[in-house]
């Protein structure tokens, strides 16, 4: 009987563009779906964590949820030293445009080379804040709640039935969410909350009457603000029955 010779053993397949212990981190999971969707290549690494393959590199700061992101060069004997740094500028220059025009707030690090001449080094990145709608929609959904959105002449909000999951027809008992902007006099949930003094307001709906049933602390941040007004709606539901 002829035996099989033996198979090397598959190396599992690595992270592109971050260490392992980056590859969930959600600032750096944005930046390389950003990367990857605009045809950017990510660097590869090998099994002790060397860089094989060149591309952007991403290193989190997950304390305050920035992103580093640098170019890390395939080394080209051929190469001089400066075709491959002003290779490295212009290329951290287009990663720079390419997240200021997703919305990403873009911090150019320079460092001053061997002759002292200052060089674009790498970029420190933070993602956009979530929208007003994003982040009550996944508060919500912790409690398995959904909620449909609505606008009308320039405003937004946020539609929660008060039992099941549809969106609620006219004459039927909901809850609207929405963030009021007292300066403006606008509600909205299609912008950042940072970006305005406004925080959270709940309607009551009957279906034939509205009257607002709760109100976030207005100096509360964003996301306490969120965590409050989605803990009432469950409450609300909970009491009516849905």
């Amino acid at each position: 009987m002829t035996t099989k010779p033996a198979t090397a053993q598959q190396t599992a397949p690595r992270p592109l563009g971050c260490l392992p212990g980056s590859v969930d981190v959600p600032q750096v999971k944005a930046a390389i779906r950003l990367l990857t969707h605009d045809g950017q290549p990510l660097a590869a690494f090998d099994g002790r964590d060397r860089c094989i393959g060149a591309g952007a590199y991403l290193d989190p700061r997950r304390e305050t949820g920035e992103v580093v992101l640098e170019l890390l060069a395939e080394h080209r004997p051929s190469a001089g030293r400066e075709e491959l740094c002003a290779e490295r500028v212009r290329v951290t220059l287009e990663y720079a445009d390419l997240f200021r025009v997703a919305g990403w707030t873009v911090q150019e690090f320079r460092e001053r080379d061997h002759t002292s001449l200052e060089r674009l080094a790498r970029l420190i990145l933070t993602p956009p804040a979530p929208t007003a709608r994003e982040r009550m929609t996944a508060a919500l959904a912790e409690y398995g709640i959904t909620a449909h959105r609505d606008e009308d002449a320039g405003s937004s909000w946020l539609v929660i039935p008060v039992t099941g999951s549809d969106f609620p027809g006219v004459g039927t008992p909901q809850l609207v969410a929405y963030v009021y902007e007292a300066h403006e006099d606008w509600v909205f949930v299609d912008a950042p909350m940072e970006h305005w003094a406004g925080t959270w307001q709940i309607r009551f709906n009957n279906g034939a009457a509205e009257v607002v049933v709760h109100r976030c602390d207005a100096d509360a941040d964003p996301a306490s603000a969120t965590a409050a007004a989605a803990e009432f709606v469950a409450a609300f539901r909970a009491a009516w029955g849905g």
